[in-house]
């Protein structure tokens, strides 16, 4: 009785095992082959289920321990299109293991341990599949890293029904690959399965590689990340029917890019739908000629789609694309990228205008990242901008009307000044245009034919001088990029509302690292469908109003000079908040003052409804101390009691300060009378005159460093004396050399009528320019006003240091000058007055 009672438990506990395995697997309804689709991935099971229903479609055996596939283990799945079986470390399969599975479509095997004998892999065993239309075969060789992958063909070559085959290959394709009349799509080349990366791991692109596929009408080839060791000129031969040719990432130990694209022979005068050659790496050194693209046979390839970014390209001859009649690339080709090459070469002038036009079918094209020495997006050109000749005004661009985007970003060619309106023609149907980091600068002309276009980017130019009325001709822009673009802030200021007035569908601004230190409150009152606005590093220090802005759902101000914000910006962001519940505020780079002033704002942080990006901002005490808003909030208590005691001690103190600075002021006049009522006198000019000309014997004394002396005695000396007839003082010529430097400063100084102290940063770091300045300022007196006239190089930097002398000086005799380039008859003419000037008060 005792060992029946203990059957019973055991059977009992074994069955309920095995139904707890089968739960396991998760079930849902197969939307694609209208089954039921069984999910058993990770379920770590080293059997297939068997208790799986017999409307199962779909099948996933992911991630599991199996290590053999027993005869019949689908035996009863006879509705099965999909099974995964990847990722299990099956070694071997039995003759009959997909017995059962003549409706199955795609079989997924990867990552497998088989070793492609006979024993693991037998003859028949994918004779069931009669309907396969499906097949990866895949296998994970980071396992057996010296392994050589022999498929068997015979295997493979009973799948007659095959479309897709994505397999591991070393060697030739053998003769029973030659079963599979009805393929399409082949794929050697590296992929990713489930996250997981293989390999290729075919290297020899040798005339019979491919041979077997001749009489086979394949469309789809796929070498992605192969390290070609060799490569002969007519390995793609057998692939006449070819649409699609996927090249990427491939590494050429033998051979150059130009080889390469020879051996692309093979479809001249074929049509095609996608040539992919990117990013491809070879072992030989840089050399003009290994990165040649020769367009004289591309041109004769009807291809719709072509990929050569990222080549290192640096020679190309578009004028063949050009040439009447045109080539089948020409009338063929519909996206095109050549972006990130080294691309220098130039299209003839008189087909510039006409580039785009030509290419009547073009959608697409890429040409941007044309670096000769790059960083980033910082581009060294070696080419300066092409000048316009005689081109009229208008300038024409005419362009394909299919063309949908175009993105001309880095081109090595400088764009240069915009002195002529541009007008293009046919462009109705362009949405996206980039004209970021090309050398564009001073749009002060109009650009015209745009009306549709969506997208514009001109990141990365130089627009400080812009047309207040350019974007009147872009009425549908919706996104405009203007990073980096040295936009003026004084311009944005008076005519900031005016130049964005006609965007009314803008829904994306972005002009961040603009330096901008102020943006007006009215600005963008009439962007109402403004969704994103982006004004992150800049110098800002206020937010402007974006009340208006009903849409807006995310403002960028990260890294900005914002140290607080007032209650009436608060109040702005709340109400912001409130219209619109999914705006967003973004203050992260911003460091804050967590000081008693700005306790308001450090409240609002931990209080405010608006979403802010952070909850923690980095901040700075009184103290200078770096800390956080948590850590202050975290111990308030303790800051708001220090904050209390200090507003008293200040008003103490302050009080006390009043008090003695009063008793200072009584005393001071009480000891000083005479002295105050002389300087009286002085100020209302009693009993003082002007010196005159006559006084001096110099009409200026010049005061300049070594590093400038031969531009001062050569082109400021014959501007002045010998063009102008301005008696000037020189040092190099009328003081005696051996001298001290000091006497003949001091004498000059009494012998000229005026002083001119040109600023350089090699005078600030000499050891005589505080003497000097102070020598000059002494001299500027109530009988010699308006003496000193300063020169200052515009690559000086003005420091806090040089206000004592500046603030002396009157703006008319404060002059900007670049030494480096020659000055301008107004400048001279200038200068001269400044010198000539003699009623400088009124008595």
């Amino acid at each position: 009785m005792v060992y029946q009672i203990i059957g019973i438990i055991l059977g009992l506990s074994f069955t309920l095992q095995t139904l707890g395995a089968s739960k396991k697997c998760l079930e849902r309804v197969d939307a694609q082959y209208s089954g039921l689709h069984a999910n058993c991935s990770h379920i770590k099971t080293s059997r297939v289920p068997e208790d799986l229903p017999d409307n199962t479609t779909t099948l996933d055996l992911t991630f599991n321990n199996i290590k053999t596939l027993y005869n019949n283990d689908f035996k009863y799945l006879t509705q099965l299109r999909y099974l995964d079986l990847s990722f299990n470390p099956i070694n071997t399969l039995q003759e009959f293991s997909f017995h059962g599975l003549n409706s199955l479509l795609v079989l997924e095997f990867n990552g497998h341990n088989l070793n492609y004998t006979d024993i693991s892999m037998p003859l028949e065993v994918f004779t069931p599949l009669q309907s396969l239309t499906n097949l990866s075969l895949r296998s994970d060789i980071s396992r057996f890293p010296n392994r050589q992958f022999i498929i068997p063909d015979r295997v493979v070559g009973s799948l007659t029904k095959l479309t897709q085959l994505n397999i591991d290959m070393s060697s030739n394709f053998h003769s029973g690959f030659s079963n599979l009349t009805e393929l399409k799509e082949l794929i050697v080349g590296g992929t990713w399965k489930h996250g997981k990366w293989f390999q290729c791991e075919l290297s020899l692109l040798t005339n019979t590689t491919f041979k077997v596929f001749s009489n086979i009408l394949v469309q789809l080839l796929q070498l992605n990340n192969c390290i070609v060791k060799s490569l002969e000129e007519d390995f793609l031969q057998p692939f006449p029917n070819l649409k699609t040719l996927l090249l990427n990432n491939i590494t050429m130990k033998n051979g150059n890019f130009s080889r390469l694209i020879q051996a692309l022979h093979v479809f001249e005068y074929k049509n095609m739908t996608e040539i992919s050659i990117n990013r491809v790496v070879t072992s030989l050194q840089y050399l003009g000629y290994n990165r040649r693209l020769d367009l004289q046979l591309l041109s004769r390839i009807c291809v719709e789609k072509l990929d050569l970014g990222q080549n290192e390209i640096n020679i190309v001859d578009f004028d063949v694309l050009f040439t009447v009649p045109y080539p089948p690339f020409t009338k063929c080709i519909r996206r095109m990228n050549l972006s990130a090459n080294r691309i220098t070469g130039r299209i003839s002038l008189h087909f510039a205008p006409f580039t785009f036009a030509t290419l009547s079918m073009m959608e697409d094209l890429d040409l941007s990242d044309q670096m000769v020495f790059s960083f980033n997006k910082y581009i060294i050109r070696a080419l300066r901008p092409v000048e316009y000749f005689n081109f009229p005004d208008p300038i024409p661009i005419f362009i394909a009307s299919n063309l949908r985007r175009l993105n001309v970003a880095g081109l090595p060619h400088e764009i240069g000044e915009l002195k002529v309106d541009v007008e293009f023609i046919s462009a109705n149907n362009l949405e996206y245009l980039n004209l970021s980091y090309c050398g564009l600068y001073n749009m002060k002309r109009k650009v015209f034919g745009l009306g549709n276009l969506e997208i514009l980017d001109i990141s990365g130019n130089s627009l400080s001088i812009i047309n207040v009325t350019l974007f009147d001709e872009f009425p549908n822009l919706k996104t405009l990029r203007a990073s980096n673009a040295l936009l003026d802030n004084d311009f944005l200021a008076q005519n900031g509302r005016r130049f964005f007035s006609p965007l009314r569908k803008l829904k994306n601004l972005d002009l961040s690292s603009n330096g901008f230190v102020f943006i007006p409150n009215e600005l963008f009152n009439s962007m109402v469908t403004l969704k994103v606005l982006n004004l992150a590093q800049n110098n800002l220090i206020t937010i402007p109003d974006v009340t208006q802005m009903v849409k807006l759902n995310s403002l960028y101000l990260n890294h900005n000079a914002i140290n607080t914000l007032r209650y009436e910006t608060r109040d702005m962001l709340e109400k912001t908040s409130e219209n619109n519940k999914r705006f967003q505020l973004h203050l992260w780079g911003n460091v804050f003052i967590c000081t008693c002033e700005a306790i308001p704002f450090l409240l609002w942080l931990e209080e405010t409804r608006v979403n802010i990006d952070r909850n923690n901002y980095s901040c700075v005490e009184s103290s200078g101390i770096p800390t956080s808003t948590k850590a202050v909030y975290k111990q308030w208590t303790s800051f708001n009691r220090k904050c209390v005691s200090s507003f008293w001690l200040n008003l103490a103190i302050g009080e006390f300060a009043i008090v003695a600075l009063t008793l200072i002021v009584a005393f001071v006049f009480s000891k000083n009378k005479m002295k105050l009522k002389l300087l009286l006198l002085r100020m209302t000019g009693k009993n003082i005159y002007p010196k005159k000309r006559d006084d001096f014997f110099y009409d200026a004394f010049i005061i300049y460093t070594d590093s400038i002396s031969g531009w001062v005695c050569n082109e400021l000396r014959n501007e002045l004396e010998t063009n102008r007839g301005i008696k000037l003082n020189l040092r190099d010529r009328d003081h005696l050399p051996g001298g001290s430097r000091a006497d003949d400063l001091s004498d000059a100084i009494r012998d000229s009528w005026k002083i001119v102290l040109i600023l350089t940063e090699e005078f600030l770091r000499s050891d005589l320019a505080y003497f000097t300045m102070c020598n000059c300022l002494s001299s500027v007196t109530l009988r010699t006003p308006n003496r000193l006239i300063v020169l200052i190089d515009h690559q000086i930097n003005v420091t806090a240091n040089l206000d004592f002398l500046l603030e002396a000086v009157t703006e008319d005799n404060i002059l900007h000058v670049d030494l480096r380039d020659p000055l301008t008859i107004a400048f001279w003419d200038s200068i001269s007055h400044a010198i000539k000037l003699k009623n400088d008060i009124n008595i």
